[in-house]
């Protein structure tokens, strides 16, 4: 029995240890976004008298910072700043592939600057031209109206879209009419390819 007595300290650590192990095994196992209770591993170290404060989950530093108002208001502005200068590069960019008749590449670089400043009037303006010379007049239509929206002392605008208007009722009446057409006469090649021209104009 003295024996007994004399390892029963032993038998505690000895127990621990393994208590360690297995929870160090469990949590290398179990994913980190994993939340463990360990309500149950702290009653049973605590009715051998041993301290649980370890198993505590630590609380996360906090990640907000205070920013005082008329600093949050110089960071938007030059956030603003910066924003429109990049949309102006991109506008000269593609101001100049559209001279140089890139008009693929002078689209992709006025999508960019749209993401940076979408109340740019020449983004607008420049697209809704390349469309139109491209024959999209629907497409030319949607940017040329949206520029018109925008602030800006181009008095041509008004008169573009006037035109473009007329064109694309005319358009519409053609498409209207070969339909007829076709449906009067299915094999009519003449009357499809052109239903096919002005129905590709007229795509949003």
């Amino acid at each position: 029995m003295p024996q007994m007595k004399s390892l029963m300290p032993k038998l505690k650590v000895l127990a621990v240890i393994l208590l360690l192990l297995g929870v160090g095994y469990f949590i290398s196992s179990v994913p980190m976004a994993t939340n463990i209770d360990f309500t149950t591993m702290r009653k049973n170290l605590s009715s051998m008298g041993i301290k649980t404060d370890f198993l505590k989950p630590e609380k996360p530093a906090s990640l907000t910072v205070d920013i005082a108002p008329d600093e949050r208001q110089r960071i938007a502005e030059r956030d603003k700043h910066v924003n429109e200068s990049r949309a102006r590069q991109y506008v000269e960019s593609a101001t100049t592939d559209y001279y140089q008749g890139s008009y693929e590449e002078a689209l992709r670089r006025l999508d960019r600057a749209r993401i940076y400043d979408p109340s740019n009037y020449s983004i607008f303006k420049l697209s809704g031209q390349i469309f139109f010379e491209k024959n999209k007049y629907r497409k030319a239509f949607n940017d040329w109206e949206r520029a018109n929206q925008l602030p800006n002392d181009d008095r041509t605008i008004s008169r573009d879209l006037d035109v473009l208007k007329r064109l694309i009722r005319y358009s519409r009446n053609e498409i209207d009419r070969l339909n007829r057409t076709l449906n009067k006469e299915p094999d009519n090649r003449l009357a499809r390819a052109r239903l096919k021209e002005l129905e590709e104009q007229m795509r949003e």
